[in-house]
């Protein structure tokens, strides 16, 4: 029998491996109920050792209860969950949140005002350790060379993050859960920020659960991306998956801006309102066709009337009315068109999705 690291000693070893180089993380038909309503549902989910997963999805949809639960800072009523193989949420087994080995990053740093950045860097650590080169490793991967001796106040908000990411990364957890931690930052700062953790989790190798609301951030910062509705997994793959193939409708109109246009389908090819257009998938019958706004090409026609023209500096999207179907129509730059011209439309992507109405 496997002898169980010492955190985790009154809990069964998982007995498979989801994936060759091991699953940090995994789920399995995790259910969560809270106040009478079924907060998660079936949740099935693994995270390989070194990736970053990005779960994403809308306010409400359960994230952060799922995240709640990974940490160990609630119980699910049905499912297990294991970290390293081991099992520390199940039926006969729940360890405490401070043993499994998970490090957290929150929407607020949350750091101790009266210690300093070097003393929130080793809080978690061995006393032996909390002033050492683990804490000077961990302030040089996230570009605080120098800052040990700072006060957490003598920072900005950006800076104040990084030392939270420090912090989880110096106890050199299995796991990092980041709860949507650029939320509290304006938006330049947040552009900034969320590239610069991608950088460090990938430097340091680290096996991390990013959970966050804006889709932009989930496809910049995951590995893959596991898209959360309704307390489900809706679908999980690489960002490309999910905004080229996606699994439903809901998947479709959530990740991106999505023409779902009406259509009947013979097998390889589809016709819509924009031309005939070939199928990922052979469908028959009536269908609605998932059309991303920057696979329809405006040209002079007559197909559609310009509704409206939504311009963004570097791009625009032209809102149009084609045989009474509402198009969206991306083009670089500012289009050369006014509202009330009439155009033509094209198709000009690959193949796309259809769904049986």
């Amino acid at each position: 029998m496997e002898t169980l690291p010492p955190h985790i000693e009154m809990c069964p070893a998982v007995p498979t491996r989801a994936d060759p180089r091991g699953s940090a993380l995994a789920l399995r038909g995790v259910e969560r109920v809270l106040g009478g309503r079924p907060v998660l549902q079936g949740i099935d989910l693994d995270v390989p050792a070194g990736t970053v997963l990005a779960l994403l999805g809308p306010s409400g949809c359960g994230k952060t209860t799922l995240l709640r639960c990974i940490a160990g800072l609630d119980r699910p009523d049905v499912g297990m969950i294991a970290v390293d193989d081991f099992t520390v949420s199940g039926p006969d087994c729940f360890v405490r949140p401070e043993r499994r080995r998970i490090g957290m990053v929150f929407q607020e740093p949350a750091l101790f005002p009266n210690r300093t950045v070097g003393g929130n860097v080793g809080y978690g650590l061995p006393r032996a350790e909390r002033d050492g080169p683990r804490v000077e490793r961990a302030l040089a991967l996230v570009g605080l060379t120098g800052a040990a001796a700072r006060m957490p106040a003598t920072l900005s908000g950006g800076p104040q993050q990084r030392v939270s990411l420090a912090r989880a990364l110096a106890a050199e957890p299995s796991l990092i859960l980041l709860d949507e931690p650029f939320s509290a930052l304006d938006a330049p700062l947040r552009a900034d920020l969320r590239s610069e953790v991608r950088r460090l989790l990938a430097a340091a190798g680290a096996t991390a659960v990013f959970v966050t609301h804006d889709q932009e951030e989930a496809f910049l910062i995951g590995d893959r991306v596991a898209l959360m509705l309704e307390g489900r997994i809706a679908q999980v793959g690489t960002a490309a998956d999910l905004y080229e193939r996606p699994a439903s409708r809901a998947v479709a109109t959530f990740v991106g801006d999505a023409n779902l246009l009406p259509a009947e389908a013979d097998g390889g090819t589809a016709m819509t309102p924009v031309g005939r257009v070939p199928l990922a998938r052979p469908a028959h019958g009536l269908v609605d066709v998932v059309i991303r706004p920057e696979c329809v090409a405006a040209c002079p026609g007559d197909d559609a009337i310009v509704e409206r023209i939504e311009y963004y500096g570097h791009d625009a999207v032209i809102v149009t009315s084609s045989r009474g179907c509402p198009v969206r129509c991306r083009v670089m730059g500012r289009p050369p068109f006014d509202e009330g011209d009439r155009i033509g439309l094209e198709y000009v992507g690959e193949p796309s999705v259809a769904f049986s109405r």
